[in-house]
């Protein structure tokens, strides 16, 4: 079966299906099925008898094929319904700008065609909800589908067969509506986020992806000049993912951060292809090419995000939203500018949902990260935003009133800040995480136990003599707590602390690699976080080997 190659998840859908620029009859025919089966759902959420839905593609060479057969699918469902379809093809446009259109066009929903940054040769699509939702925890308008609007999809493009048809139309893009999409996606980040920086050099990567043709623009609306490398749209110039080392020991984000000490820049941006991630390189006072963590990156984009929400004079309570494989770090900056922070299940859907949430309850969602990737979604939006990256270490680099608000909330440091994002950087809590990936024990139910049977062992042997004290929390969806899921795709997490210090390690079997597990340790310096790592690693070997009879009941 053809779906066999697909990785579905509440995330989207990819496989690797080559450089095109056609597909094969089977994932056309997989694509279209999918385009169907949305389009019935988003018809079952909010009957109408007019739809518009809003298109989209990153530039990969199989981009136009697999957005000819979503479109194709989407338009047999809505003649076999009797429904009108208004769709609005933007052609190359980023992610964010996609989901800022569902909006501004008052549209049922979308279709993104990217992979986001897996490398080139793959592709699949994103679907996004309409400005009216239903449902179980409905996302927000423009968001990505909830969790279980996910699932249902899924299942039933499993079931579904529709007979595949050739006669509905492919248009060509529509001209009229990318422009005023990019027009106005670039009129609110410069009402959000213009920066008084005249003269501040910045160098962008958008390294052949969405963010080509509009990246240079997006720049300048922030208020800066910037200097563009690798913009020439469909041709990516190194790897997509930028967040890993080279088999030799280079980074990938070298010859950028070289690129930057030459300019005597302030900092470089690299996009990946759908530009809703965006990684920085920064030159240290020393003249040292420096590539900020994923949680480095999550833990700047809060404290600037929240000294944007002081200095606004919002009176709502500043909130922020984070993962829970996000380190604590972020918790610490949000503990000195007073705002509270909600946990959820790794998952950017899931963030912007509980962002949603809590606007609706009189908070001011600041910001939402998924920090083990580094992704943010600021106020505002409904998705993860490369630029908007880039936006927060301008305002980090060279806003003098931003710094000082920052420096002055994060002290002892006298109202005083370095130069730059390294002085920036350089007042944040001295909180260190690690990753790793390891390969998951296929029953995930037993794993846990397992944990859960083994971690209090591993405490008193290994940990007692650095942390007083541990506590074992569950993570699915929107909830964080004690109570274990009953489903098996939960997040499981050992909160370990001490006075004046916290940490923790998470696993996570990962919903977007098959047989995969995610592990990250937190804690206070490189030891710490280090030896919270190693331990999941032996704890996940452990599970690997033993089948445990499970101890714990679990809860709905």
């Amino acid at each position: 079966m053809p779906e066999a190659k697909w990785l579905q998840s509440y995330s989207g859908v990819r496989a690797t299906i080559g450089l095109g620029p056609g597909v094969s009859a089977d994932d056309d025919a997989f694509a279209f099925r999918h385009a169907y089966c949305y389009a019935l759902s988003r018809l079952q959420a909010n009957p109408a008898s007019h739809v518009r839905l809003v298109l989209a593609r990153d530039p990969r060479p199989t981009g136009p094929s697999l957005a000819g057969a979503q479109a194709r699918g989407l338009a047999s469902a809505c003649r076999d319904l009797g429904v009108h379809l208004d769709l609005i093809d933007l052609g190359v446009v980023t992610t964010p700008i996609w989901q800022h259109s569902v909006r501004l066009f008052d549209a049922h929903g979308g279709v993104m065609v990217t992979a986001s940054h897996n490398p080139i040769d793959d592709n699949g699509w994103k679907y996004a909800t309409g400005v009216e939702t239903f449902g179980v925890e409905p996302a927000p308008p423009g968001a990505l589908l909830s969790a279980p609007e996910m699932g249902n999809l899924i299942r039933a493009a499993r079931a579904f067969s529709p007979a595949t048809t050739s006669l509905e139309p492919v248009g060509a893009a529509d001209e009229t509506a990318h422009t005023r999409a990019v027009s106005q996606y670039l009129t609110f980040i410069s009402n959000a986020y213009h920066t008084p920086a005249a003269g501040a050099r910045v160098v962008v990567d958008p390294n052949g992806g969405a963010a080509s043709r509009v990246a240079e623009r997006a720049f300048r609306a922030l208020g800066v000049e910037p200097i563009m490398v690798n913009d020439q749209e469909g041709h990516p110039a190194h790897e997509i993912d930028v967040e890993h080392a080279q088999p030799d020991g280079t980074h990938v984000l070298d010859q950028l951060a070289e690129r930057v000490r030459r300019e005597q820049a302030l900092f470089g941006l690299a996009y990946d292809f759908d530009a809703d991630r965006g990684n920085l390189t920064f030159v240290d006072a020393a003249g040292t090419g420096r590539i900020p963590s994923p949680q480095e990156a999550a833990a700047i984009n809060t404290a600037i995000a929240l000294a944007v929400h002081r200095r606004s004079g919002d009176t709502r309570p500043a909130a922020i939203v984070a993962s829970d494989a996000t380190s604590c770090r972020v918790h610490q900056v949000a503990a000195a500018f007073g705002a509270e922070v909600f946990e959820v299940e790794t998952g950017e859907i899931h963030v912007v949902t509980e962002m949603q949430y809590l606007e609706r309850r009189g908070f001011c969602a600041v910001v939402g990260l998924e920090g083990a990737n580094g992704g943010t979604i600021f106020a505002g939006t409904t998705c993860r935003d490369g630029t908007l990256v880039g936006a927060g270490a301008l305002l980090a680099s060279a806003d003098p009133e931003l710094r000082d608000m920052v420096a002055r909330a994060l002290g002892p440091h006298d109202g005083h800040m370095a130069p730059g994002l390294a002085g920036f950087i350089d007042v944040l809590p001295r909180q260190r995480s690690f990753s790793d990936k390891r390969a998951a024990p296929g029953d995930w139910a037993a794993t846990v136990t397992s944990l859960e049977l083994e971690f209090p062992k591993a405490f008193a042997s290994t940990l007692a003599g650095t942390w007083e004290r541990f506590e074992i929390v569950y993570s699915y969806g929107r909830h964080v707590g004690p109570d274990r899921p009953l489903s098996s795709g939960f997040g499981w997490k050992a909160r370990v602390s001490r006075p004046g210090a916290e940490g923790f390690l998470w696993i996570r079997r990962s919903k977007t690699e098959a047989q995969v597990a995610r592990l990250v340790g937190d804690g206070p310096d490189d030891a710490s976080a280090r030896t919270l790592l190693d331990l999941g690693r032996r704890l996940l070997d452990t599970a690997a080997t033993a089948r445990p009879r499970s101890s714990v009941r679990p809860v709905p």
